[in-house]
């Protein structure tokens, strides 16, 4: 996958979780077309650089995943 491609999935998918709220990774993976593999593996990416939070709260196994300023919405 090239550089800009990743760059723009991370942007939608930050996009995203600042329209939506908080969410899981099968809404991320739905919203963007990625397997939960790949919207997960983003979630990842994103998280090392800061740009989105992990709740302590998780639905089955799944983490919440949320932008710091949709934290009062979990």
């Amino acid at each position: 996958m090239p550089i800009n491609d990743a760059m723009q999935l991370k942007e939608r998918i930050l996009s995203f979780l600042q329209m939506r709220g908080p969410s899981l990774p099968v809404h991320i993976a739905k919203a963007t077309g990625l397997s939960i593999l790949f919207a997960s593996a983003f979630l990842s990416e994103l998280y090392a650089d800061k740009k989105i939070k992990i709740s302590n709260m998780k639905v089955g196994s799944s983490p919440v995943y949320f932008t710091p300023d949709k934290e009062s919405q979990l």
